[in-house]
């Protein structure tokens, strides 16, 4: 087995505010291999992009930091590179397209001189040459008429252009790994479709691997191989894509699958789908034992004393919850 080319191993990362911690990332422990896409879902506020953040080392102190754990990245551990060695990673061996690309472009420089600047800070290119190679990643990526594009300002985009704008940023280095916050969150149904597909085939093109980050099920279906579901910044279920969909195993993971709207069943006035009630607990005061514990139809005594941990059951199938450890 070749070794993944991201390890994440007991991640913390904590906030610090007046005084309180608010424990955002748990013991984190993730692996993605070469080529792959690993799917990360949960609600708002699970963690899953400050997972990511840690990962860029984009967290910053003192009101935040990474207190604990490894992030072993094509063998280098980020949480220990100086910043110097993060600023040349960031953009070329790892980049990232952000949920919102309007607050991730800049809206009063052109589409093409924020592209090119990529290619001129990584790669040294002189700017009229940084400018073609522009004009040729917006053609990658799919947009028509490039060499106007690369003129216009973000306003002048719509929404799934300024996407792919931001994915031709991404990838205008030749990253080894993407990671992707909410991709399509933003986008219509229909452009939502042609981002996912387009994210696919520059993957099959170029073989990078890719973090998907996601609160939408149906879209790790589609595009992802495995999948770690978060809750209350932990891991608490992770197996591959067609596993996890045909066995579920955490009541968390459980809930939201029944949430998931089903072609086969018609909506009636008398038939709401299921939903997981309560809400994320407060990262400031979070309960002893099971995080889940006060919004899990399944919880006994011990979930309320002991916090379970992320346990093995075979088939790289790991789950965190009493009803599945010995």
């Amino acid at each position: 087995m070749d070794a993944p080319l991201l390890s994440i191993a007991d991640l913390h990362t904590y906030f610090f505010v007046d005084g309180n911690v608010a424990k955002a990332v748990r013991g984190v422990d993730l692996s993605i291999g070469r080529g792959e896409t690993l799917g990360l879902v949960g609600e708002s506020g699970s963690g899953k992009s400050v997972t990511a953040q840690s990962i860029l080392r984009l967290i910053q102190p003192p009101a935040g930091r990474i207190v604990q754990g490894s992030i072993v990245f094509d063998g280098t551990d980020l949480a220990l590179a100086t910043e110097e060695e993060m600023r040349r990673i960031r953009g070329n061996s790892i980049s990232m397209i952000f949920q919102e690309p309007m607050t991730s472009l800049n809206p009063v420089i052109r589409i093409g001189e924020q592209i090119a600047e990529v290619v001129r800070l990584h790669r040294g290119l002189p700017p009229k040459e940084a400018l073609r190679y522009a004009i040729d990643m917006l053609t990658k990526v799919g947009i028509a008429e490039p060499a106007r594009r690369v003129m216009q300002f973000p306003h002048e985009l719509s929404g799934g252009m300024r996407q792919r704008v931001m994915i031709a940023m991404a990838l205008a280095c030749e990253p080894k790994m993407l990671i992707a916050d909410e991709p399509t969150t933003a986008l219509d149904v229909t452009i939502q479709a042609q981002i996912l597909e387009l994210m696919r085939a520059l993957q099959h093109e170029a073989g990078i691997s890719i973090l998907l980050i996601t609160h939408d099920l149906g879209v790790v279906a589609e595009t992802a191989h495995r999948v770690a579901v978060m809750y209350a910044g932990q891991i608490v279920e992770r197996a591959d894509v067609a596993r996890l969909f045909d066995r579920p195993l955490h009541p968390y993971t459980e809930g939201l699958m029944a949430s998931i709207p089903r072609v086969d069943e018609a909506p009636s006035p008398d038939r709401m789908l299921p939903a997981i009630s309560g809400v994320v607990p407060n990262l400031l005061d979070l309960p002893t034992g099971c995080a889940f514990q006060d919004r899990c139809p399944k919880v006994h005594e011990r979930c309320r004393r002991e916090e379970p941990p992320l346990s093995d059951v075979g088939q790289g199938h790991a789950v965190r919850c009493w009803l599945h450890v010995g």
